[in-house]
Protein backbone atom coordinates (compact mmCIF):
# COMPACT_ATOMS: atom_id res chain seq x y z
CA UNK A 1 0.00 0.00 0.00
CA UNK A 2 1.14 3.36 -0.80
CA UNK A 3 2.35 5.88 1.91
CA UNK A 4 -0.87 7.85 0.51
CA UNK A 5 -3.30 5.25 0.50
CA UNK A 6 -2.27 4.46 3.73
CA UNK A 7 -2.92 7.23 5.25
CA UNK A 8 -6.12 7.57 3.84
CA UNK A 9 -7.45 4.16 4.92
CA UNK A 10 -10.61 4.42 6.22
CA UNK A 11 -11.05 8.09 6.34
CA UNK A 12 -14.54 9.22 4.58
CA UNK A 13 -14.31 12.53 4.73
CA UNK A 14 -11.55 15.12 6.13
CA UNK A 15 -13.50 17.73 8.92
CA UNK A 16 -12.23 20.91 10.53
CA UNK A 17 -13.86 23.55 12.97
CA UNK A 18 -15.60 26.53 12.20
CA UNK A 19 -15.81 29.74 14.56
CA UNK A 20 -19.07 31.04 15.59
CA UNK A 21 -19.82 33.84 17.86
CA UNK A 22 -23.23 35.00 19.97
CA UNK A 23 -24.68 38.41 20.91
CA UNK A 24 -26.59 39.55 24.04
CA UNK A 25 -30.14 39.87 23.65
CA UNK A 26 -31.12 42.78 25.91
CA UNK A 27 -34.87 43.73 27.00
CA UNK A 28 -36.35 47.51 27.55
CA UNK A 29 -39.56 48.95 28.59
CA UNK A 30 -38.72 52.49 27.46
CA UNK A 31 -36.57 53.08 24.66
CA UNK A 32 -34.37 50.93 22.80
CA UNK A 33 -31.92 51.86 19.92
CA UNK A 34 -29.36 49.53 17.74
CA UNK A 35 -26.79 51.03 16.00
CA UNK A 36 -23.40 49.92 14.81
CA UNK A 37 -21.15 51.52 17.53
CA UNK A 38 -22.01 51.65 21.36
CA UNK A 39 -21.54 54.88 21.38
CA UNK A 40 -24.12 55.71 18.76
CA UNK A 41 -26.30 53.36 20.17
CA UNK A 42 -26.06 55.15 23.73
CA UNK A 43 -26.13 58.55 22.11
CA UNK A 44 -29.39 57.51 20.70
CA UNK A 45 -31.01 56.21 23.99
CA UNK A 46 -30.02 59.21 25.88
CA UNK A 47 -32.10 61.23 23.77
CA UNK A 48 -35.01 59.74 24.81
CA UNK A 49 -34.68 59.29 28.17
CA UNK A 50 -34.63 63.36 27.77
CA UNK A 51 -38.00 63.03 26.27
CA UNK A 52 -37.59 62.58 22.43
CA UNK A 53 -38.88 60.33 20.31
CA UNK A 54 -37.98 57.42 18.03
CA UNK A 55 -37.34 59.77 15.56
CA UNK A 56 -35.14 62.15 17.49
CA UNK A 57 -33.41 59.18 18.17
CA UNK A 58 -32.82 57.71 15.09
CA UNK A 59 -31.83 61.35 13.18
CA UNK A 60 -29.16 61.82 16.07
CA UNK A 61 -28.02 58.52 16.26
CA UNK A 62 -27.52 58.61 12.25
CA UNK A 63 -25.23 61.93 12.73
CA UNK A 64 -23.05 60.33 15.69
CA UNK A 65 -22.31 57.30 13.63
CA UNK A 66 -21.19 59.14 11.16
CA UNK A 67 -18.63 60.71 12.75
CA UNK A 68 -18.01 57.45 14.67
CA UNK A 69 -18.02 55.64 11.87
CA UNK A 70 -16.72 57.77 8.91
CA UNK A 71 -15.41 55.69 6.10
CA UNK A 72 -18.85 53.56 6.04
CA UNK A 73 -21.51 56.79 6.33
CA UNK A 74 -22.56 60.24 7.18
CA UNK A 75 -22.97 63.50 5.77
CA UNK A 76 -21.08 62.97 2.65
CA UNK A 77 -23.36 59.72 1.45
CA UNK A 78 -27.30 59.24 1.35
CA UNK A 79 -29.93 56.48 2.86
CA UNK A 80 -33.07 55.78 3.61
CA UNK A 81 -35.68 55.59 6.78
CA UNK A 82 -38.86 53.91 7.35
CA UNK A 83 -40.75 55.20 9.87
CA UNK A 84 -43.91 53.85 11.67
CA UNK A 85 -45.82 55.60 14.29
CA UNK A 86 -48.14 54.14 17.07
CA UNK A 87 -51.56 53.70 15.20
CA UNK A 88 -50.42 54.04 11.30
CA UNK A 89 -48.74 57.07 11.06
CA UNK A 90 -45.16 57.86 9.59
CA UNK A 91 -43.94 57.35 6.35
CA UNK A 92 -40.48 56.86 4.43
CA UNK A 93 -37.42 58.83 3.18
CA UNK A 94 -35.51 58.34 0.58
CA UNK A 95 -32.36 60.54 0.79
CA UNK A 96 -30.12 58.24 -1.88
CA UNK A 97 -27.64 59.32 -3.46
CA UNK A 98 -27.95 61.04 -6.89
CA UNK A 99 -25.50 61.41 -10.20
CA UNK A 100 -24.31 65.08 -10.86
CA UNK A 101 -25.76 66.88 -13.73
CA UNK A 102 -22.72 67.05 -15.52
CA UNK A 103 -22.81 63.06 -15.66
CA UNK A 104 -23.50 60.49 -18.53
CA UNK A 105 -23.24 57.19 -18.98
CA UNK A 106 -20.09 57.36 -21.40
CA UNK A 107 -18.23 59.46 -18.54
CA UNK A 108 -15.97 56.39 -17.47
CA UNK A 109 -13.20 54.51 -19.28
CA UNK A 110 -13.88 50.71 -19.21
CA UNK A 111 -11.13 48.21 -19.60
CA UNK A 112 -11.43 44.86 -21.41
CA UNK A 113 -12.07 42.64 -17.81
CA UNK A 114 -14.85 42.10 -16.10
CA UNK A 115 -16.27 42.84 -13.05
CA UNK A 116 -18.23 39.81 -11.80
CA UNK A 117 -19.84 40.64 -8.99
CA UNK A 118 -20.33 37.89 -6.27
CA UNK A 119 -23.27 35.53 -7.27
CA UNK A 120 -24.43 37.39 -9.80
CA UNK A 121 -22.07 35.80 -13.20
CA UNK A 122 -25.06 36.63 -15.22
CA UNK A 123 -25.41 40.09 -14.15
CA UNK A 124 -21.78 41.80 -14.43
CA UNK A 125 -20.41 44.76 -16.16
CA UNK A 126 -16.82 45.86 -17.12
CA UNK A 127 -14.27 47.27 -15.19
CA UNK A 128 -13.51 51.00 -15.05
CA UNK A 129 -10.51 52.17 -15.63
CA UNK A 130 -7.93 53.38 -12.33
CA UNK A 131 -11.43 52.89 -10.68
CA UNK A 132 -12.63 56.19 -11.48
CA UNK A 133 -16.18 55.28 -10.57
CA UNK A 134 -15.70 54.60 -6.80
CA UNK A 135 -12.09 56.41 -5.95
CA UNK A 136 -11.24 59.87 -6.24
CA UNK A 137 -12.93 62.71 -6.84
CA UNK A 138 -14.69 61.60 -10.17
CA UNK A 139 -16.96 58.99 -8.04
CA UNK A 140 -18.30 61.43 -5.84
CA UNK A 141 -21.87 61.61 -6.23
CA UNK A 142 -24.63 64.13 -4.73
CA UNK A 143 -25.09 63.22 -1.16
CA UNK A 144 -28.16 63.25 0.53
CA UNK A 145 -28.12 62.32 3.96
CA UNK A 146 -28.44 65.61 5.79
CA UNK A 147 -31.56 66.39 3.29
CA UNK A 148 -33.03 63.70 4.56
CA UNK A 149 -31.92 63.62 8.79
CA UNK A 150 -33.13 66.76 8.47
CA UNK A 151 -36.76 66.13 6.59
CA UNK A 152 -37.43 63.12 8.95
CA UNK A 153 -36.67 65.66 12.10
CA UNK A 154 -38.93 68.30 11.09
CA UNK A 155 -41.43 66.29 9.89
CA UNK A 156 -41.89 63.64 12.53
CA UNK A 157 -39.41 64.73 15.45
CA UNK A 158 -39.61 66.70 18.71
CA UNK A 159 -36.16 68.33 18.90
CA UNK A 160 -34.16 70.98 16.83
CA UNK A 161 -31.41 70.05 14.66
CA UNK A 162 -28.96 71.75 16.73
CA UNK A 163 -29.58 69.27 19.27
CA UNK A 164 -29.83 66.68 17.21
CA UNK A 165 -26.47 66.71 15.79
CA UNK A 166 -24.85 68.33 19.03
CA UNK A 167 -23.69 64.49 19.85
CA UNK A 168 -22.21 64.53 16.83
CA UNK A 169 -20.00 67.68 17.11
CA UNK A 170 -18.84 66.82 20.34
CA UNK A 171 -17.27 63.15 19.34
CA UNK A 172 -15.67 64.80 16.45
CA UNK A 173 -14.08 67.54 17.93
CA UNK A 174 -12.79 65.88 21.06
CA UNK A 175 -12.28 62.51 19.66
CA UNK A 176 -12.71 59.12 20.62
CA UNK A 177 -10.55 56.05 20.60
CA UNK A 178 -11.01 54.01 17.38
CA UNK A 179 -12.29 50.66 16.66
CA UNK A 180 -10.61 47.66 16.00
CA UNK A 181 -13.03 46.96 12.95
CA UNK A 182 -12.50 50.60 12.01
CA UNK A 183 -8.64 50.97 12.38
CA UNK A 184 -8.37 47.32 10.26
CA UNK A 185 -10.75 48.98 7.04
CA UNK A 186 -8.67 51.95 6.94
CA UNK A 187 -5.69 50.46 7.25
CA UNK A 188 -6.88 48.08 4.39
CA UNK A 189 -7.05 51.37 2.62
CA UNK A 190 -4.22 53.22 3.27
CA UNK A 191 -3.27 53.73 -0.74
CA UNK A 192 -6.45 55.46 -1.20
CA UNK A 193 -6.07 57.37 2.33
CA UNK A 194 -2.72 58.55 1.43
CA UNK A 195 -3.99 59.87 -2.02
CA UNK A 196 -5.17 63.16 -0.53
CA UNK A 197 -3.55 65.57 1.57
CA UNK A 198 -6.42 66.61 3.73
CA UNK A 199 -7.38 63.04 4.22
CA UNK A 200 -3.97 62.01 5.41
CA UNK A 201 -4.11 64.71 7.23
CA UNK A 202 -7.03 63.02 9.45
CA UNK A 203 -6.89 59.52 8.64
CA UNK A 204 -3.35 58.98 8.59
CA UNK A 205 -0.36 59.31 11.23
CA UNK A 206 2.50 60.62 9.71
CA UNK A 207 1.81 58.58 6.55
CA UNK A 208 1.11 55.55 8.42
CA UNK A 209 -2.30 54.33 9.45
CA UNK A 210 -3.96 55.26 12.78
CA UNK A 211 -3.93 51.38 14.84
CA UNK A 212 -6.86 50.42 17.42
CA UNK A 213 -7.65 52.73 20.17
CA UNK A 214 -5.92 55.70 18.49
CA UNK A 215 -7.55 58.84 19.73
CA UNK A 216 -9.44 60.17 16.36
CA UNK A 217 -10.27 63.74 15.79
CA UNK A 218 -12.49 65.59 13.20
CA UNK A 219 -12.15 69.16 13.81
CA UNK A 220 -13.33 69.89 10.56
CA UNK A 221 -16.02 67.70 10.75
CA UNK A 222 -17.20 69.18 13.62
CA UNK A 223 -17.18 73.09 12.47
CA UNK A 224 -19.09 71.81 9.76
CA UNK A 225 -21.46 69.83 11.72
CA UNK A 226 -21.97 72.64 14.13
CA UNK A 227 -22.82 75.17 11.23
CA UNK A 228 -25.36 72.65 9.70
CA UNK A 229 -26.80 72.92 13.06
CA UNK A 230 -26.83 76.74 13.44
CA UNK A 231 -27.88 76.97 9.61
CA UNK A 232 -30.08 74.13 8.75
CA UNK A 233 -29.73 71.93 5.98
CA UNK A 234 -29.45 74.97 3.36
CA UNK A 235 -25.84 75.00 4.48
CA UNK A 236 -25.23 72.19 2.36
CA UNK A 237 -27.50 73.14 -0.55
CA UNK A 238 -26.23 76.02 -1.63
CA UNK A 239 -24.53 77.51 1.48
CA UNK A 240 -21.02 77.30 2.68
CA UNK A 241 -20.33 73.67 3.14
CA UNK A 242 -21.93 73.43 -0.15
CA UNK A 243 -19.58 75.61 -1.71
CA UNK A 244 -16.21 74.27 -0.66
CA UNK A 245 -17.51 70.63 -1.55
CA UNK A 246 -18.66 71.72 -5.04
CA UNK A 247 -15.56 73.78 -5.52
CA UNK A 248 -13.06 71.37 -4.38
CA UNK A 249 -14.51 69.03 -6.41
CA UNK A 250 -14.49 70.70 -9.58
CA UNK A 251 -10.68 71.97 -8.86
CA UNK A 252 -9.53 67.98 -9.04
CA UNK A 253 -11.65 66.91 -12.22
CA UNK A 254 -14.84 65.77 -10.34
CA UNK A 255 -18.29 66.62 -11.53
CA UNK A 256 -20.08 67.24 -8.62
CA UNK A 257 -21.03 71.35 -8.56
CA UNK A 258 -22.90 73.28 -6.74
CA UNK A 259 -26.06 73.92 -8.46
CA UNK A 260 -26.29 69.65 -8.13
CA UNK A 261 -26.70 70.74 -4.88
CA UNK A 262 -28.96 73.18 -4.93
CA UNK A 263 -31.59 71.27 -6.75
CA UNK A 264 -31.17 68.16 -4.45
CA UNK A 265 -34.44 67.15 -2.55
CA UNK A 266 -35.54 63.58 -0.82
CA UNK A 267 -38.37 61.60 -1.74
CA UNK A 268 -41.12 61.08 1.13
CA UNK A 269 -43.68 59.21 1.49
CA UNK A 270 -46.32 59.92 3.79
CA UNK A 271 -47.73 55.74 2.78
CA UNK A 272 -44.35 53.58 2.27
CA UNK A 273 -44.33 50.94 0.31
CA UNK A 274 -46.16 48.13 1.59
CA UNK A 275 -47.47 44.51 1.37
CA UNK A 276 -48.38 41.97 3.77
CA UNK A 277 -46.64 38.36 5.23
CA UNK A 278 -48.50 35.67 7.26
CA UNK A 279 -50.62 38.38 8.24
CA UNK A 280 -48.53 41.55 9.37
CA UNK A 281 -48.20 44.52 7.58
CA UNK A 282 -44.51 44.83 5.76
CA UNK A 283 -43.44 48.70 5.19
CA UNK A 284 -40.73 49.74 3.82
CA UNK A 285 -38.93 52.18 0.96
CA UNK A 286 -39.85 52.10 -2.83
CA UNK A 287 -37.99 53.13 -5.56
CA UNK A 288 -34.41 51.90 -6.55
CA UNK A 289 -33.57 49.94 -3.22
CA UNK A 290 -34.26 46.52 -2.10
CA UNK A 291 -37.45 47.64 -0.91
CA UNK A 292 -39.50 46.11 -3.78
CA UNK A 293 -37.15 42.97 -3.84
CA UNK A 294 -37.76 42.02 -0.45
CA UNK A 295 -41.80 42.41 -0.55
CA UNK A 296 -41.05 40.15 -3.99
CA UNK A 297 -39.01 37.22 -1.96
CA UNK A 298 -41.50 37.16 0.96
CA UNK A 299 -44.48 37.49 -1.32
CA UNK A 300 -42.99 34.12 -3.45
CA UNK A 301 -42.52 32.44 0.17
CA UNK A 302 -45.78 32.97 1.61
CA UNK A 303 -47.10 30.61 -1.07
CA UNK A 304 -44.65 27.80 0.37
CA UNK A 305 -45.81 26.27 4.22
CA UNK A 306 -41.67 26.72 5.16
CA UNK A 307 -42.93 26.25 8.61
CA UNK A 308 -44.12 22.59 7.55
CA UNK A 309 -40.91 22.20 5.76
CA UNK A 310 -38.81 23.07 9.18
CA UNK A 311 -36.31 25.05 9.10
CA UNK A 312 -32.90 23.77 7.42
CA UNK A 313 -34.54 21.46 6.25
CA UNK A 314 -33.83 20.67 2.40
CA UNK A 315 -36.82 21.95 1.42
CA UNK A 316 -36.96 24.97 3.13
CA UNK A 317 -33.24 26.00 2.00
CA UNK A 318 -34.26 25.04 -1.88
CA UNK A 319 -37.51 26.60 -1.73
CA UNK A 320 -35.75 30.13 0.25
CA UNK A 321 -32.68 29.83 -2.70
CA UNK A 322 -34.84 29.89 -5.61
CA UNK A 323 -37.40 32.30 -4.20
CA UNK A 324 -34.00 34.88 -3.76
CA UNK A 325 -33.13 33.78 -7.07
CA UNK A 326 -36.50 34.89 -8.72
CA UNK A 327 -36.76 38.31 -7.34
CA UNK A 328 -32.81 38.99 -8.12
CA UNK A 329 -33.09 38.36 -11.82
CA UNK A 330 -36.02 40.73 -11.73
CA UNK A 331 -34.48 43.12 -9.81
CA UNK A 332 -31.44 43.35 -12.30
CA UNK A 333 -33.45 42.86 -15.33
CA UNK A 334 -36.15 46.01 -14.41
CA UNK A 335 -34.78 48.03 -10.94
CA UNK A 336 -33.08 51.51 -11.79
CA UNK A 337 -34.16 54.69 -11.22
CA UNK A 338 -37.98 54.89 -12.26
CA UNK A 339 -37.65 59.02 -12.86
CA UNK A 340 -34.91 57.68 -15.74
CA UNK A 341 -36.09 54.57 -17.25
CA UNK A 342 -39.59 54.49 -16.09
CA UNK A 343 -40.44 51.25 -15.05
CA UNK A 344 -43.05 50.93 -12.29
CA UNK A 345 -40.87 49.21 -9.77
CA UNK A 346 -43.70 48.91 -7.10
CA UNK A 347 -45.46 45.38 -9.67
CA UNK A 348 -41.96 43.73 -8.08
CA UNK A 349 -44.46 44.36 -5.11
CA UNK A 350 -47.50 42.85 -6.43
CA UNK A 351 -48.39 39.69 -4.14
CA UNK A 352 -50.06 38.58 -7.56
CA UNK A 353 -47.03 38.61 -9.63
CA UNK A 354 -45.47 36.59 -7.04
CA UNK A 355 -48.11 33.74 -7.42
CA UNK A 356 -47.14 34.20 -11.06
CA UNK A 357 -43.07 33.99 -10.63
CA UNK A 358 -43.49 31.15 -7.42
CA UNK A 359 -45.36 28.49 -9.77
CA UNK A 360 -41.70 28.73 -11.11
CA UNK A 361 -40.29 26.95 -8.67
CA UNK A 362 -39.15 23.12 -9.29
CA UNK A 363 -39.70 21.47 -5.99
CA UNK A 364 -37.19 18.85 -6.98
CA UNK A 365 -34.33 20.78 -8.60
CA UNK A 366 -32.52 24.11 -9.09
CA UNK A 367 -33.28 26.06 -12.36
CA UNK A 368 -31.79 28.89 -14.28
CA UNK A 369 -34.34 31.91 -14.05
CA UNK A 370 -35.29 34.37 -16.54
CA UNK A 371 -36.83 38.01 -15.64
CA UNK A 372 -40.91 37.81 -15.14
CA UNK A 373 -43.40 39.84 -16.77
CA UNK A 374 -44.39 42.23 -13.77
CA UNK A 375 -45.29 45.31 -16.52
CA UNK A 376 -49.23 43.72 -17.05
CA UNK A 377 -49.41 43.41 -13.27
CA UNK A 378 -48.45 47.75 -12.77
CA UNK A 379 -51.75 48.00 -15.73
CA UNK A 380 -48.83 49.28 -18.62
CA UNK A 381 -47.15 48.24 -21.26
CA UNK A 382 -43.71 47.11 -21.57
CA UNK A 383 -41.87 50.09 -23.70
CA UNK A 384 -40.46 49.04 -27.01
CA UNK A 385 -37.22 50.99 -26.09
CA UNK A 386 -37.14 49.86 -22.71
CA UNK A 387 -32.82 49.23 -21.78
CA UNK A 388 -31.29 45.98 -20.84
CA UNK A 389 -30.53 44.47 -17.62
CA UNK A 390 -27.80 45.78 -15.29
CA UNK A 391 -25.49 44.16 -13.24
CA UNK A 392 -25.30 44.18 -9.54
CA UNK A 393 -23.26 47.07 -8.41
CA UNK A 394 -20.53 46.61 -4.90
CA UNK A 395 -21.48 47.86 -1.62
CA UNK A 396 -18.35 47.65 0.71
CA UNK A 397 -19.73 49.79 3.66
CA UNK A 398 -23.28 50.65 4.93
CA UNK A 399 -24.38 50.89 8.48
CA UNK A 400 -27.90 50.13 10.04
CA UNK A 401 -29.55 51.20 13.26
CA UNK A 402 -33.13 50.74 14.38
CA UNK A 403 -34.74 52.18 17.15
CA UNK A 404 -38.29 52.11 19.71
CA UNK A 405 -39.59 54.53 21.82
CA UNK A 406 -42.34 54.17 24.74
CA UNK A 407 -45.20 55.38 22.55
CA UNK A 408 -44.75 52.93 20.13
CA UNK A 409 -43.13 54.38 17.17
CA UNK A 410 -40.39 52.52 15.33
CA UNK A 411 -37.57 53.19 13.13
CA UNK A 412 -35.65 51.61 10.77
CA UNK A 413 -32.88 53.89 9.03
CA UNK A 414 -29.54 52.68 6.98
CA UNK A 415 -27.29 54.97 5.52
CA UNK A 416 -24.14 54.80 3.32
CA UNK A 417 -21.26 56.32 1.56
CA UNK A 418 -21.18 53.30 -0.56
CA UNK A 419 -17.69 52.33 0.27
CA UNK A 420 -15.51 55.69 0.49
CA UNK A 421 -14.04 57.86 -2.12
CA UNK A 422 -11.31 58.81 -0.30
CA UNK A 423 -11.55 62.59 -0.48
CA UNK A 424 -12.01 64.61 2.35
CA UNK A 425 -13.10 68.68 1.33
CA UNK A 426 -10.35 71.00 2.62
CA UNK A 427 -12.54 73.00 4.57
CA UNK A 428 -15.35 70.29 4.99
CA UNK A 429 -13.72 67.18 6.81
CA UNK A 430 -16.52 64.73 5.79
CA UNK A 431 -15.39 61.71 4.19
CA UNK A 432 -16.90 61.83 1.20
CA UNK A 433 -19.27 59.37 -1.00
CA UNK A 434 -18.16 56.82 -4.42
CA UNK A 435 -21.57 56.44 -5.06
CA UNK A 436 -21.03 57.04 -8.99
CA UNK A 437 -19.83 52.83 -8.64
CA UNK A 438 -23.41 51.99 -7.80
CA UNK A 439 -24.51 52.58 -11.89
CA UNK A 440 -23.53 50.72 -14.57
CA UNK A 441 -20.78 52.17 -16.39
CA UNK A 442 -21.83 52.08 -19.96
CA UNK A 443 -24.64 53.11 -21.98
CA UNK A 444 -28.08 51.13 -22.89
CA UNK A 445 -29.14 49.18 -19.51
CA UNK A 446 -31.49 49.93 -16.80
CA UNK A 447 -29.33 51.36 -14.17
CA UNK A 448 -26.40 53.43 -16.53
CA UNK A 449 -25.23 56.16 -15.50
CA UNK A 450 -27.42 59.53 -16.43
CA UNK A 451 -27.91 62.91 -15.24
CA UNK A 452 -29.21 62.93 -11.57
CA UNK A 453 -30.21 59.21 -11.82
CA UNK A 454 -30.77 57.70 -8.35
CA UNK A 455 -28.73 54.38 -8.69
CA UNK A 456 -29.97 50.92 -7.80
CA UNK A 457 -28.83 50.65 -3.89
CA UNK A 458 -29.38 47.90 -1.55
CA UNK A 459 -30.29 49.37 1.16
CA UNK A 460 -34.06 48.28 3.01
CA UNK A 461 -34.99 49.67 6.37
CA UNK A 462 -38.51 47.40 7.21
CA UNK A 463 -40.83 48.10 9.94
CA UNK A 464 -43.12 45.07 10.35
CA UNK A 465 -47.43 46.21 11.98
CA UNK A 466 -49.87 44.11 13.71
CA UNK A 467 -53.23 46.62 14.02
CA UNK A 468 -51.76 49.79 13.41
CA UNK A 469 -49.14 48.49 16.12
CA UNK A 470 -45.31 48.18 15.10
CA UNK A 471 -43.85 44.70 16.49
CA UNK A 472 -40.60 44.83 13.99
CA UNK A 473 -37.76 47.46 12.65
CA UNK A 474 -34.63 45.93 10.93
CA UNK A 475 -32.44 46.31 8.18
CA UNK A 476 -28.72 45.75 7.32
CA UNK A 477 -25.43 46.49 6.11
CA UNK A 478 -23.18 44.51 3.79
CA UNK A 479 -24.07 45.51 -0.06
CA UNK A 480 -26.32 43.08 -1.90
CA UNK A 481 -26.17 40.62 1.03
CA UNK A 482 -28.72 42.72 2.75
CA UNK A 483 -32.12 41.85 1.12
CA UNK A 484 -31.47 38.23 1.12
CA UNK A 485 -30.45 38.15 5.20
CA UNK A 486 -33.63 40.59 6.04
CA UNK A 487 -35.78 38.24 4.54
CA UNK A 488 -34.38 35.15 6.76
CA UNK A 489 -34.24 36.96 9.56
CA UNK A 490 -37.97 38.00 9.16
CA UNK A 491 -38.74 34.56 7.90
CA UNK A 492 -37.23 32.67 11.18
CA UNK A 493 -39.05 35.25 13.67
CA UNK A 494 -42.95 35.04 12.04
CA UNK A 495 -42.90 31.27 10.33
CA UNK A 496 -40.83 29.70 12.87
CA UNK A 497 -41.38 31.72 16.45
CA UNK A 498 -37.72 32.57 16.95
CA UNK A 499 -36.68 35.27 19.35
CA UNK A 500 -34.76 38.23 17.37
CA UNK A 501 -31.59 37.29 18.37
CA UNK A 502 -31.85 33.94 17.72
CA UNK A 503 -32.90 34.57 14.41
CA UNK A 504 -30.00 36.60 13.59
CA UNK A 505 -27.46 33.87 14.61
CA UNK A 506 -28.95 30.92 12.58
CA UNK A 507 -27.38 29.40 9.59
CA UNK A 508 -27.56 31.61 6.80
CA UNK A 509 -27.45 31.43 2.72
CA UNK A 510 -26.76 33.89 0.55
CA UNK A 511 -27.87 33.87 -3.06
CA UNK A 512 -28.35 36.55 -6.01
CA UNK A 513 -29.08 34.94 -9.77
CA UNK A 514 -26.64 31.86 -9.36
CA UNK A 515 -24.84 29.43 -6.99
CA UNK A 516 -25.63 29.62 -3.55
CA UNK A 517 -22.91 30.35 -0.73
CA UNK A 518 -24.31 27.92 2.43
CA UNK A 519 -23.40 27.85 5.85
CA UNK A 520 -22.07 24.58 6.77
CA UNK A 521 -24.07 24.34 10.22
CA UNK A 522 -27.39 23.12 7.91
CA UNK A 523 -25.17 20.26 7.93
CA UNK A 524 -23.18 17.74 5.84
CA UNK A 525 -27.05 15.87 4.96
CA UNK A 526 -28.72 18.74 3.77
CA UNK A 527 -25.25 20.26 2.03
CA UNK A 528 -25.33 16.47 -0.28
CA UNK A 529 -29.41 17.41 -0.66
CA UNK A 530 -28.49 20.31 -1.98
CA UNK A 531 -25.80 19.16 -4.72
CA UNK A 532 -28.41 16.04 -5.92
CA UNK A 533 -31.09 19.54 -6.39
CA UNK A 534 -28.59 20.59 -8.42
CA UNK A 535 -26.86 23.41 -5.98
CA UNK A 536 -23.65 24.59 -6.98
CA UNK A 537 -22.76 25.70 -3.78
CA UNK A 538 -19.73 26.79 -2.20
CA UNK A 539 -19.07 27.51 1.71
CA UNK A 540 -18.20 30.73 3.54
CA UNK A 541 -14.03 31.45 4.09
CA UNK A 542 -13.54 29.14 7.90
CA UNK A 543 -12.16 32.44 9.70
CA UNK A 544 -15.36 34.96 10.67
CA UNK A 545 -13.95 37.88 9.99
CA UNK A 546 -14.16 36.95 6.48
CA UNK A 547 -17.93 35.83 7.18
CA UNK A 548 -19.60 36.39 3.56
CA UNK A 549 -22.88 37.31 4.46
CA UNK A 550 -24.83 40.54 5.73
CA UNK A 551 -24.92 41.90 9.10
CA UNK A 552 -28.90 42.48 10.01
CA UNK A 553 -30.02 44.18 13.33
CA UNK A 554 -33.23 45.55 14.65
CA UNK A 555 -36.12 45.67 17.34
CA UNK A 556 -38.49 43.81 18.36
CA UNK A 557 -41.71 44.39 20.55
CA UNK A 558 -43.47 41.95 22.42
CA UNK A 559 -45.89 42.80 24.47
CA UNK A 560 -44.54 46.10 26.78
CA UNK A 561 -40.81 45.09 26.47
CA UNK A 562 -38.22 45.94 23.39
CA UNK A 563 -35.56 43.17 22.68
CA UNK A 564 -32.77 43.16 20.11
CA UNK A 565 -31.63 41.50 17.42
CA UNK A 566 -28.18 41.61 16.47
CA UNK A 567 -26.00 39.63 13.67
CA UNK A 568 -22.60 39.12 16.31
CA UNK A 569 -20.53 38.46 12.89
CA UNK A 570 -18.16 40.98 11.25
CA UNK A 571 -19.13 44.68 12.09
CA UNK A 572 -19.83 45.23 15.53
CA UNK A 573 -23.34 46.31 16.61
CA UNK A 574 -24.53 46.92 19.60
CA UNK A 575 -27.96 47.63 21.25
CA UNK A 576 -28.17 50.07 24.56
CA UNK A 577 -31.76 50.83 26.52
CA UNK A 578 -34.11 51.55 29.35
Amino acid sequence: MSPSNKFNHGITKLRTSSSFTSHEEISAQSGMVVAQHPIAAEVGVEVMQRGGNAVDAAVTTAFATGVLLPIWNGIGGGGLMTVHLEGGGGGTVDFGMQAPGLAHSDMFELEDEQDVQGQSRRFSWSKVKDNANTEGYTSIAIPGTVAGLTTALEKWGTIDLDQAVAPAVKLAREGFALSRTTALAMAERHALLSRFAATATVYLSNGSPLGTGAHFVQSEHADTLERLGRIGASDMYGGETGARIAEDVEKNGGYLRLSDLEQYRPIVHDQPLSGTYRGLGVSGVTGPCAGPTVLEILNILAQFDLSDMGHGSIDFLHTMIEAVKLAAVDRFSFMGDPAVYGFPVDALADAEYAKSRASEIDPTRAKEFSAGDPWSFAGVAKPSSFPSQAGSAPDDGTTSLTTADKHGNMVALTQTNLAFSGVLNPGVGVMMNCAMGWSAPMSGTVNSIAPFARALNNMTPIVLHENGRAVMAIGGSGGRRIWPAVVQAIVNRVDFGMGLQEAMEQPRIHVESDDPVIDPRFGDEVLNDLKRRGHNYSLPPKEFTLWPFSEPNGIVREGDDLKSGINPQTKPTHAAGY
